[in-house]
């Protein structure tokens, strides 16, 4: 039989010693030859935005495997020199040369090697693909890959591993040379002596640790204190852990033993006394394990908490799609083509963010730090409330309350975790070259409207304030796009990033979220992996150990076992000594990652703010899973080497671990499925897009906020009468930004209570994001004529934005169209401070409706009023008419017309003012029927005038003036030219009205003077 033989006997005769190593082993083989197979995976690269980073990150994922791979088979080594001491010695004294014994330990060690590397390289090629797809899925692309074997990553691995098994088969070739004969035969009766206990290093022990966790509780500001802390935190931790299994450890298993009660219980002298004895042995390799647990796991529960939060993150980094600072026309300009230009992803939203910045300073030095006034000469950055709302309405998230404007509300700095408590009775001062104003911080928000810059302090004022500012501070303005299926404009970002200058702050949502997504996916894959590596060879290090310890203790039980102790006696003890060695490196290596998380929370400032509690409760349960089963083997083996058979409660423990891991793996699904959407048990969300416009002008639009200072509101008498207004006008060119369909707050109060009531599920219509071909604040066109003047008045608590349709047709045609909502009788009007006035209108009676008609006829002349002082170069309303506006239109042609109440508005503000030429009732009666018609039904019009029906009245006729009283006294008053067109079989509101009827009033006279 040559040595090649005697060592495959060996092997064979080992098999279940070695089997725990050898999986370890193999683990790690394939573990590794991913890492260096997907660090040459060009399918990867290509799929990736930093291929480059990828690389380095799987190169240094290696290095620090191979490393700690390289420490656990050298350590397994000494355990099985340890085992095999007696058997080489045996060797030996047959008569067999040193030379020969080497050799026959030098082939087993490198047959188990090369079996190792063989099948770890072959697995790893065979699991190539799922550790891919892992991956892809990871990183949230829609990659195909294949099984692929990369002779690159063969010869990497196969360099790698064979060094090592060499140098650890040199190493077992030695074990022959290393010792006398006498002393390998005696190798197992080797005593240990009773450890001495240091009171002093016991409470050395306590007080490193607590000085290492107070000073990771520690705050810091600064580089210097930083470095403090973690220095002082990582001495004390260490020291204080050596310490804790050295001496600590010792002294209370001491201080327990004088518990004579419990300790003459049972087996417990046995077992303590074991521990006693063997604690000291195992300080070093408990101590490491514990630190190593630790940092495994923070690594881990970081990288998987930052891939958990990395969209919100992202989403707070860059809101929008596309967001740039405005520069010149041109560079504006490219940046739309290029936006508008790719069809894939149609711009959703469009709006300008007008952001004032500023200087300023603050009561609480943390809120405007002089790190952040050293940074920036103007490091404060100043929005409006009304812009804020837009823009929270636009990307799908709560407007803020209205504030005071003596008040501010804080957008929390990102890669912070402050609190409303932090900002609670604190002001900011904004520092400007006239004045000072100083702000109560009223509220915060974590929201955020433009994309994140340092320094990163900006706060919400009421629009008053902000303009008291914008007098004194220019604005910067920021145009944000929203596109349909933002993660996969990679084309356009690509394009975006060529034409990218300093001053733009040019940024894509896409290329923050690739950056996000890959280096979270590389997190938790290497991470985990590692982790995976590092917790099972930690494992088998106490296996083994424990193992070693067992064989020597053979002797001493088999003579407790012939002075009458039962195998169930011994189980139990050997089941205790094992739990005692596996829990307490797990319980101090628990408490050292959660001490040391705290710190890396507020050290990293890309996980502050976020959640770790999924993370953490994943990481710890998976530990103590893997922990729990190398537990039950330890104790299995142990009790075949005593008792020559299993621990009876193993199978017990066994389906314990096997249900514990369903239960995880069932607890990963759930907490791994995507959360539920907003109204997922509703239908699904419509979203409507208005016809296009067929005129020949683009159309562009502006509202505006006018107070009557002579008139109280009639329907809340505290108040001053105000009015919302919307005015749409033949554009010169396109704009940069569209207009919402309706303010955010209306658009809610709207969705939720008024669509219910047609049988639309709240919520299912978002109405401010309905899409529109209105441009914001665009220059007029000029067709040297002057384009005529339209005044549109409602129907009864019907907002002014139901007749959009219309609107956009008639302005694209050449008409001036002046919308207006008449609050407290319109279901919903949002101003620009933020409220929202709801209707309050009383019961429906002959009173309220004739009513609320004057106050409609007394807004409509009012708003006359405001048009004419405009025209005259004053701005009454809440902003400035849009560049040209004032010299393109013509108030000598004004027409009105309305829906139902609004239709009935029209043909009285007619009677009542002369400076209307013209008007349409679409729908509307003349009064409330049949004992209070309007003056103007009793008396008429001498100017054109158009009644617009439909249906059937009660008695099944032809809904016309010749069949409805009010419409025929009107008819028969009226001296001017007139007409009644009748819809029989249809119905009639501003959504309806078609292009025919636009062209048929414009050929008509009907809008000329006289």
């Amino acid at each position: 039989m040559t040595t090649y033989d005697i060592a495959k006997k060996n092997l064979k005769g080992n098999f279940k010693t070695y089997l725990v190593y050898f999986i370890s082993m193999l683990f790690s083989v394939v573990i590794f030859f991913t890492f260096v197979s997907l660090q040459y995976s060009a399918e990867i690269a290509d799929a990736i935005e930093s291929s480059e980073s990828m690389r380095s990150v799987f190169m240094v994922a290696s290095t620090i495997l191979i490393v700690f791979v390289a420490a656990f088979i050298l350590n397994s080594n000494r355990f099985f020199t340890r085992r095999r001491k007696k058997e080489v010695g045996l060797y030996a004294l047959l008569g067999l040369p040193k030379k020969t014994i080497g050799k026959m330990l030098f082939y087993e060690n490198l047959i188990i090697g090369i079996i190792v590397l063989i099948l770890g390289i072959a697995i790893g090629t065979l699991l190539s693909k799922l550790f891919a797809m892992i991956l892809i899925k990871l990183l949230g692309t829609a990659v195909q890959v294949g099984m692929v074997f990369s002779l690159k990553a063969l010869i990497h691995t196969f360099a790698v591993f064979t060094v090592l098994i060499v140098v650890t088969s040199i190493q077992g070739y030695r074990l022959i040379y290393a010792y006398k004969l006498i002393e390998l035969f005696r190798a197992e009766q080797e005593g240990e002596q009773e450890p001495k206990a240091s009171r002093f290093s016991a409470v050395a022990a306590v007080f490193c640790l607590l000085i290492g966790y107070g000073f990771a509780f520690r705050d810091f500001s600064v580089t210097e204190e930083i470095l403090l802390n973690l220095g002082v935190m990582t001495v004390g931790i260490v020291g204080g852990t050596v310490l804790l299994f050295s001496s600590l450890v010792v002294v209370l298993l001491k201080t327990a033993r004088k518990r004579k009660r419990s300790y003459y219980k049972g087996m417990n002298l046995v077992g303590v006394s074991n521990l006693v004895y063997r604690i000291k042995g195992n300080a070093r390799l408990l101590s490491v394990i514990s630190l190593l647990s630790a940092a495994a796991l923070c690594a881990f529960s970081v990288g998987l908490g930052m891939y958990f939060t990395f969209e919100k993150t992202t989403r707070l980094a860059a809101p929008f799609s596309y967001m740039y600072v405005a520069q010149d026309d041109a560079f504006n300009q490219k940046v739309d083509e290029i936006i508008r230009g790719d069809e894939a992803h149609p711009v959703v939203a469009q709006m300008t963010i007008p952001v004032l910045q500023t200087k300023g300073s603050s009561s609480d030095s943390d809120i405007l730090s002089e790190k952040v006034l050293q940074a920036d000469d103007t490091p404060l950055k100043v929005i409006s409330i009304e812009q804020y709302n837009r823009a929270a309405e636009v990307l799908g998230f709560p407007a803020l309350d209205p504030i005071n404007e003596d008040e501010a509300v804080m957008i929390r700095p990102m890669y912070t975790d402050y609190e409303w408590s932090d900002y609670a009775g604190e002001t900011v001062s904004v520092d400007l070259p006239a004045q000072s104003i100083t702000l109560a911080i009223a509220g915060m928000t974590v929201e955020r409207v433009v994309n994140w810059s340092y320094p990163d302090v900006m706060i919400v004022v009421a629009d008053g304030t902000y303009d008291k500012i914008k007098a004194q501070v220019p604005p910067t303005r920021y145009v944000g796009y929203v596109v349909e299926d933002e993660k996969t404009t990679k084309k356009t970002a690509d394009a975006l990033a060529d034409v990218k200058t300093p001053e733009s702050q040019l940024a894509s949502y896409y290329t923050e979220y690739r950056l996000g997504i890959e280096g979270a996916a590389f997190n938790v894959f290497i991470l985990g992996f590692l982790g995976l590596v590092f917790v099972m060879a930690t494992g088998s290090m106490i296996y083994f150990k424990q193992l070693s310890e067992a064989a020597d203790d053979k002797p001493r039980y088999d003579i407790l076992k012939k002075i009458g102790v039962g195998s169930k006696e011994i189980s139990i003890a050997i089941a205790k000594q094992t739990a005692f060695i596996f829990a307490l490196p797990l319980t101090v290596g628990l408490a050292h990652y959660l001490v040391i998380l705290q710190l890396l929370k507020r050290l990293f400032s890309n996980i502050a703010g976020i959640s770790l509690l999924l993370p953490i409760v994943l990481c710890v349960a998976v530990f103590i899973l893997i922990y729990a089963v190398y537990y039950i083997l330890t104790v299995n083996s142990i009790s075949r080497v005593i008792n020559v058979r299993s621990a009876p409660a193993v199978r017990v423990a066994v389906v314990a671990i096997v249900l514990s891991f369903v239960s995880l793996v069932g607890i990963v699904i759930g907490l791994e499925s995507p959360a539920p959407q907003e109204g997922s048990n509703q239908a699904e969300k419509i979203r409507l897009e208005l016809p296009e416009p067929a005129g020949e002008h683009p159309v562009g639009t502006v509202e505006m906020h006018l107070i009557d200072e002579k008139r109280k509101d009639p329907w809340v008498n505290d108040r001053k009468r105000e009015l919302m207004i919307s005015i749409w006008y033949p554009a010169e060119r396109e704009g940069r930004q569209k207009a919402l369909y309706m303010q955010p707050g209306a658009a809610k109060e709207n969705g939720e209570n008024i669509l219910p009531t047609i049988g639309v599920d709240p919520g299912r219509i978002d109405l401010s994001g309905i899409g529109m071909h209105a441009w914001l604040d665009v220059p007029a066109a000029n067709s040297g004529e002057g384009w005529p003047v339209l005044i549109y008045s409602p129907g009864g608590t019907v907002p002014r934005n139901f007749g959009t349709v219309l609107v956009e047709e008639l302005a694209s045609r050449g008409y001036v169209v002046v919308t207006v909502d008449h609050p407290y009788e319109t279901s919903a009007v949002q101003f620009p401070d933020g409220r929202v006035a709801v209707e309050t209108l009383p019961e429906s009676s002959a009173e309220s409706i004739l009513k609320a008609l004057k106050v409609r006829v007394e807004d409509i002349r009012f708003l006359l009023d405001q048009l004419e002082l405009m025209n005259e170069g004053r701005h009454p309303g809440s902003r400035q008419l849009p560049t040209g506006l004032k010299e393109a239109w013509d108030l000598t042609k004004i027409g009105v017309f309305g829906h139902s109440a609004g239709g009935a508005t029209s043909a009285q503000v007619m009677y009542e003012d002369d400076r209307i030429d013209a008007g349409i009732n679409m729908d509307g009666t003349m009064g409330h029927m049949p004992d209070n018609p309007l003056p103007v039904a009793e008396h008429g019009l001498d100017r054109p005038f158009m009644l617009m029906n439909s249906g059937y009245n009660d008695e099944g006729e032809i809904d016309s003036h010749l069949t409805a009283k009010d419409r025929h006294m009107f008819w028969q008053h009226s001296s001017g030219w007139k007409l009644d067109l009748t819809i029989p079989t249809g119905g009639i509101s501003p959504l309806r009205i078609t292009r025919c009827c636009c062209r048929s009033c414009r050929r008509s006279s009907a809008f000329r003077r006289g």
